[in-house]
């Protein structure tokens, strides 16, 4: 009788520690409690309380109380060390690793899990697309070049496609053929004129600089080293379409680098939240003596600039978060710096700066924006109003 009593008590306290531990979040709604592992985690802001009920109601209800959900650090933390430092298997299926503590952003956006299509050399645009982005980038050039403006586009390499023998079984040499390769040779004389590919450049820096390195282990973005050999290889394609004031500054010998321990990338600690888990370091570069009198890049309508009295003409930059490295190395350069985010050309953003040169960015795993059908072209030699007087306009973007 006694045992069957035991039994039946312990089963209820099973039972109820069960519920208890379930519900403990629930219960501490609201209360994020401690993060216990080394360093400071990233987290997106909190996702507000839908507004109305409507369609997506329920959606948006489940991101505020995932938001909201008491003990959120300590659970991230449980999580993180269960599937990162147990099982060695990133929480993001848009992130691969490789060997020797590297990480890899997907190189197709739209492939989850990551499949490293590109890599392998077997992602491709269809001809009918490859002809889509030939004519496509030739009314580019010709709308702005009736304009009296020079027109670009800047791919910045993928991780993989500077650093890929930490990935495949292949030296960054012998790497195979990747879409944006293969677009270079799709396109006709206008359009492959306008594409830089910084990439040979790159990878002659990186056998230059080794050990240290163009992009960081567990970042998806190049470091101030790479910024920088990104930008030569963008200064020497202007300068031969444009004249270049005091082109003397952009040597190396006028920079210093600075080396240090890094806590990790974007990967490592917005994704995986995993501040100083993977050793890491950063690379610095900065000039011996600053030369631009107005340093950083300050928000001026829809707009962020930078200028310089020294320099001459204006570049606008519509890109992503990689142009923003660029900027400060152009402004040795160019009088005025203007950059945006972007995602294609967009004649009613040219007309409000009115440069002498536009460069559209954008990073090789997004190449498929250049499918993107270019915006208000009859309009990019509208001059009546510029930048500096649309100061009212959209907010500028980081």
């Amino acid at each position: 009788m006694m045992l069957c009593a035991a039994r039946a008590m312990t089963g209820k306290l099973a039972v109820t520690t069960f519920f208890a531990l379930v519900l403990l979040p629930v219960a501490m709604l609201g209360h994020d409690g401690p993060w216990f592992g080394p360093g400071d985690i990233s987290i997106r802001g909190r996702a507000p309380f839908p507004a109305k009920f409507g369609p997506g109601a329920f959606r948006a209800f489940d991101l505020w109380f995932a938001d909201r959900v008491g003990l959120r650090y300590p659970l991230i933390y449980v999580g993180t060390n269960l599937h990162v430092g147990l099982l060695h298997r990133p929480l993001d299926r848009h992130i691969v690793f490789g060997r020797e503590g590297w990480m890899y952003w997907t190189d197709d956006r739209d492939i989850a899990p990551a499949t490293m299509a590109d890599s392998r050399g077997k992602l491709r645009f269809t001809p009918l697309e490859a002809r889509r982005i030939d004519t496509q980038l030739q009314a580019v050039h010709a709308h702005l070049a009736a304009c009296g403006i020079q027109s670009a586009v800047f791919i910045a390499p993928n991780k993989q496609s500077i650093y890929g023998e930490y990935l495949v079984n292949a030296d960054s040499g012998s790497l195979p053929p990747t879409r944006l390769d293969a677009l270079i040779g799709e396109v006709g004389g206008v359009a492959k004129d306008m594409i830089i590919d910084p990439r040979p450049t790159m990878r002659m820096a990186k056998r230059l600089h080794a050990p240290l390195r163009l992009y960081n282990k567990t970042e998806t973005h190049w470091n101030w080293l790479g910024a920088y050999y990104a930008y030569r290889a963008l200064l020497e394609k202007i300068a031969s379409e444009l004249p270049v004031a005091h082109p003397e500054l952009a040597s190396f010998d006028n920079y210093h680098m600075a080396v240090g321990p890094y806590e990790g990338g974007d990967m490592a600690t917005r994704v995986l939240f995993s501040p100083w888990r993977f050793p890491d370091e950063d690379i610095l570069v900065a000039p011996n003596v600053t030369t631009i009198p107005d340093m950083g890049q300050r928000p001026v309508g829809d707009f962020f600039v930078q200028r310089n009295p020294r320099g001459s003409g204006k570049i606008l930059l519509l890109g992503d978060s990689f142009a923003i490295y660029l900027v400060p190395f152009l402004a040795n350069h160019f009088r005025e710096v203007y950059r945006v985010v972007a995602e294609r050309f967009d004649g009613s953003l040219i007309a409000a700066v009115h440069p002498d040169l536009v460069v559209l960015e954008t990073v090789e795993s997004y190449l498929p924006r250049l499918l993107l059908p270019p915006l208000n072209l009859e309009r990019t030699c509208d001059v009546r109003s510029t930048a500096a007087e649309r100061g009212s306009g959209a907010q500028a973007h980081p």
